[in-house]
Order: structure tokens, then sequence, then C-alpha cells
């Protein structure tokens, strides 16, 4: 048996109907596929994508014979060649001892999906990093809006300590660094408010495939669940979060889901979730999508009462 690289363009035919059978489709996010031959048979297939591992099936007749393990090493290798420090997986709960018996170590479980992780300090790096607080916000700020800013104002009025989570993938209009930057500038007059990076533990779009959910919506859901979970278990007792707060949606569907989930998982687990109502400009609420047509129509006029001016000054001076 060896194991062998797979072109996107010229092995498609191949890679759809192997999927086809094992009952999961090629995520989407997968950079690079890698197949375990024996001649000219495919047995196993699987992909990368950023950090994680993804993609895995394996032909059913060859179930049982160790095929897994010798795609997840040799994938696992691919990365850390490549320079990953850590390596993701998120994989039906049913896998999980498999992955663990491979090296990986689980953070965080559901119904639906589990998250393991190469790395066994991993997560407890990144916990230990964090300040602490009594109050939480996750936000992507793509960009920053005066929206976020009085999400932040309102709850740094009713904690201690706030800590905001900008986060880290740069799948967004807005590189990731600067999402960052503006978000501590457009904060830095509250003087309770810490502003960190998501990295790779909540809301990681790097770290959470979608292949093996029927469509984007349930996996979209699955993922809000796990990222809650993960939330209420590790990253609040971790930093003394009491409260997560949350802006009304009153437009999204999606986001609307993920603070629904939410509302269900974290308040049983300790962490209450208090929902602030949207400001609005003009009889429409301030909103990111908003302000991003404006920008990429060269509105500045309507966009300038909808942002701080530190994000003004950065959307002046970049083309959407």
């Amino acid at each position: 048996m060896e194991v062998r690289s797979l072109s996107f363009s010229l092995d498609r035919p191949v890679i759809d109907a192997f999927y086809a059978r094992a009952g999961i489709r090629l995520d989407k996010g997968v950079t690079a596929l890698f197949g375990v031959y024996e001649g000219e048979e495919l047995l196993a297939l699987g992909g990368i994508a950023g950090c994680s591992i993804r993609s895995l099936a394996v032909d059913d007749a060859s179930r049982g014979e160790g095929l897994l393990g010798i795609l997840v090493s040799h994938l696992y290798r691919t990365l850390r060649d490549a320079g990953a420090e850590n390596v993701f997986v998120v994989t039906k709960p049913r896998y999980a001892k498999l992955f663990e018996s491979l090296g990986f170590h689980e953070r965080a479980h559901t119904a639906d999906a589990a998250l393991l992780e190469s790395r066994r300090d991993g997560l407890s790096t990144f916990l230990a990093a964090l300040p602490e607080a009594d109050g939480a916000i996750v936000m992507n700020a793509d960009p920053f809006t005066n929206g976020h800013r009085h999400l932040v104002e309102t709850a740094a009025a009713r904690c201690a300590r706030l800590t905001v989570f900008v986060l880290s993938a740069d799948a967004a209009h807005v590189p990731a660094s600067v999402r960052l930057r503006l978000a501590r500038k457009g904060c830095a007059s509250f003087r309770n408010v810490s502003v960190v990076p998501g990295g790779d533990y909540i809301i990681s779009a790097a770290t959470f495939p979608d292949y093996f959910f029927k469509d984007a919506t349930e996996a979209a859901f699955a993922h809000a669940r796990l990222d809650a979970t993960l939330f209420a278990e590790e990253i609040a007792p971790a930093c003394g979060v009491r409260t997560r707060f949350v802006g009304e949606e009153p437009l999204d569907p999606l986001t609307r889901g993920y603070n629904e989930a939410l509302l269900s998982i974290l308040p049983p687990r300790g962490v209450s979730v208090e929902v602030v109502p949207r400001i609005a400009h003009c009889g429409e609420p301030i909103s990111a999508s908003r302000v991003r047509a404006l920008w990429k129509s060269g509105d500045f006029a309507a966009l300038t009462p909808l942002v701080p001016e530190t994000t003004l000054a950065y959307v002046r001076e970049h083309a959407l």
C-alpha cells in the first residue's frame, strides 16, 4: 500500500465517486488530498485544510485494515512538515476514541461532533494566556462598527472586567490582524475591557468542517453547539466568565441560531447569556453587512455615522 497525492482537477471523477459511496462530500476548505492505494485501487481518502484534517473516508470493504491510521499519520506529518504546531480533527463522536488511539486529545463533544487536537497542552496553553474576566463577548468585527461599540459599552457597564474575543479566521472581508487592531482601537476608552484574538478555540472555521453534515445550515448549527460547549466547559471557567453578552440578531438567521445555541447550552453550565438590543441609525439596525455595502459603493457620507473614526479611516484607505 502507498499514499499518493490526488489532483482536484485531473482526479475529480474518482474523488467525487469515492465520497459519494462514503455518503459524505469534499469539504470546501480542503486544499490538498491524499489517498491510500493498493495498486490502482483507492481504499481511503482524506485532506487537509489550514491546520486541520478533513474529509476522511475509507472504502467499506476495507474497514478494519488500519487504513485510517495510515492516512491520518500521513496527513499529520504533512501538516507538521508545513509548520503546523497543532493539528485538529472534528469528527463524529463515535470515532473520537479511534482518533485518541492515534495520539489526538478530545477537547469537547456534543451529540453532533467531537473536537480533538494533537497537542496535549494546546488548549491549556491558550487558556493560560487569557485575562481574567467576569463577562465576555465574541465578535467577528468585519469591520468594527458603532453597533459593536454599543455592545461593548453596554457589557462593560455591567461587569467588572470584560474580555472581547475577535475571531482569528482570515476568511473575511477585513484581515484578522486588522479586525483585531480596529476592535482594540474602538474599545480603547473602556478601561475594564481587554480585546484578544479568538485563536483556534472560538468559532474557528479553520478547525470545523462541514463535510459530514447534509447541508451548510446543519453544519453551522452543529458548529455553534460544539463552540458553545467548549466555551462553557473550558474557556469560561478558566477566565472566571459568568456572563456572555451577545447582540440581538434581527437579520441573519445563522447568527440568530448561534445565539439560540448559546442560550440553550451556557446557562445550564453556569454561564448566563444576556442579549443586548441592537442600536439603529435612521430606523435601520447598524450591522457590519450594512457598513460593507456602503463601503463597497463608496457612500462614505452614509457610512460615517455607523463606525468609529478609526474604522472610517481604514475603510477610506482600502477598497472592498
